[in-house]
C-alpha cells in the first residue's frame, strides 16, 4: 500500500537544496522551512536523499479524536504502510517501536502505540527504531475531513535518520552536519572541471559530500589535526566513492600547495567551543588571504561560520574577495552562515 506522501524533515536552511533533490521523485510542497511533502511512492529514492535529515511515509485519517485511530481498517492501513517499508528493504530489521505524539503518555496514545508494535512484531521501546509520529493533520492530510479535522500517522522509512551517514565511523569533535554539508556544495556550485580545496578540511564532511555529486578534477583537504586527516581518510574509505581526494596535514597559511584553484571551502574553529573569538577572526583574515593566493581569477569560496560579526569586519577590511550571497542554516541553537565569495584578480 503507497502512502499519501512522504514527509522529509530538513534542517532551516537547507529545505531548498532538498526541495530540488526531492524533485527527481515527484511534486514537492514546502509547507515549513523545515518540512517539505513530495507526492511519491517512490521509497528507494527517498532513502537516497542526503540534504533531508528523515523521511516519513504518512497517513491521513479524518479522525476527530485520537482513539478513532485505533479503528480496525485504520490499523490494517498502517500495518499495510510498515509492510511496503519493509518489503522496500528486506535486509533492515526495526528492533522496536518509538510512538512520538503530543500526550504520548495518554491512554488512548499508549494503546496506539502497543497496536502498531503487534502488528509489526517488535516492542514498544522508547529508544526503537521503528519511529511512528502522530500528529493533527488537516483536510489536506485528511481526505474527507473538515476544516482542521484530522489526524496524521507517519512512519520513519528507515531505522536510522538519513542524515546519519553509515561511513561515519569516527565520532570526531565539532564535524559539521552532513545535510548542511551537501547544501553547501549545492551553493559553491562545483563541477567535473574544478579544483577544489577544502582549507580546514576535519573529518572530511564536505568534501566527501562532494563525491555524491559531481566529482572534481582535483581535491585536496588540509588539516592542522594528524587526527583529523587519519579520520578524514578513514571516512572516504567507507564512503566507498570514486574520485581521488589528497588529504594533507599541516596549517594551510604555511604548507606549501600547488595554486590554480577554482573552488575552495573552509569550515573554520568557531566561538568559544573551538577557540577563541579575537584569534578566530585574525584566523579568517589569513585563510581569504592565503585563498586568495591559491584561488585562480574568479574562483569561489565558501566560508561556513558561526562568527557573523567577526566575518563581517574582515570582508570589510579586505579587497580579495566580492561577498555574493550569506545563506543562513539552523541547528539545534546553532546558526552558522555560509558566506559565499568571488576572488578579485590583483
Amino acid at each position: 500500500m503507497p502512502p499519501d506522501d512522504l514527509v522529509l524533515e530538513t534542517l532551516d536552511g537547507c529545505g531548498p537544496f532538498a526541495s530540488r533533490e526531492a524533485a527527481e521523485l515527484g511534486e514537492v510542497r514546502t509547507v515549513s522551512p523545515t518540512e517539505l511533502r513530495v507526492r511519491t511512492d517512490d521509497l528507494a529514492g527517498a532513502r537516497r536523499l542526503r540534504r533531508t535529515v528523515a523521511a516519513y511515509a504518512t497517513l491521513g485519517v479524518p479522525a476527530r479524536r485520537p482513539r478513532e485511530l485505533l479503528e480496525t481498517s485504520v490499523m490494517q492501513r498502517v500495518d499495510a504502510l510498515v509492510g511496503e517499508i519493509r518489503r522496500a528493504r528486506p535486509k533492515v530489521a526495526f528492533t522496536g517501536l518509538r510512538l512520538a505524539a503530543a500526550g504520548a503518555d495518554s491512554a488512548d496514545m499508549r494503546r496506539i502505540a502497543a497496536r502498531i508494535a503487534e502488528g509489526a512484531g517488535v516492542p514498544v521501546d522508547e529508544e526503537g527504531d521503528l519511529l511512528v509520529r502522530v500528529r493533527r493533520g488537516t483536510a489536506a492530510d485528511a481526505p474527507g475531513a473538515g476544516p482542521g479535522a484530522g489526524w496524521e500517522i507517519l512512519v520513519r522509512i528507515t531505522p536510522r535518520p538519513l542524515s546519519t551517514r553509515a561511513w561515519r565511523t569516527v565520532d570526531y569533535p565539532g564535524a559539521v552536519n552532513a545535510t548542511i554539508a551537501a547544501s553547501v556544495m549545492d551553493l559553491l556550485e562545483v563541477g567535473p572541471q574544478d579544483a577544489l580545496l577544502d582549507m580546514t578540511c576535519g573529518s572530511g564532511t564536505l568534501l566527501i559530500e562532494q563525491l555524491h555529486s559531481a566529482i572534481p578534477a582535483r581535491a585536496v583537504g588540509v588539516d592542522l589535526s594528524a587526527a583529523a586527516i587519519e579520520a578524514a581518510r578513514a571516512h572516504q574509505r567507507a564512503a566507498r566513492r570514486r574520485g581521488r581526494i589528497d588529504w594533507l596535514q599541516g596549517d594551510v597559511r604555511e604548507l606549501p600547495l600547488e595554486g590554480g584553484f577554482t573552488r575552495i571551502v573552509t569550515n573554520p574553529p568557531w566561538g568559544t567551543l573551538h577557540g577563541e573569538h579575537a584569534s578566530n577572526e585574525a584566523l579568517l583574515e589569513d585563510l581569504l588571504a592565503r585563498a586568495h593566493a591559491l584561488g585562480v581569477p574568479g574562483a569561489r569560496m565558501g566560508v561556513l561560520t558561526h562568527e557573523i560579526t567577526r566575518m563581517h569586519a574582515v570582508l570589510e577590511r579586505t579587497a580579495q574577495w566580492r561577498p555574493l550571497q550569506e545563506h543562513r542554516f539552523f541547528q539545534k541553537g546553532h546558526h552558522p552562515r555560509l558566506f559565499l565569495l568571488e576572488r578579485r584578480e590583483g
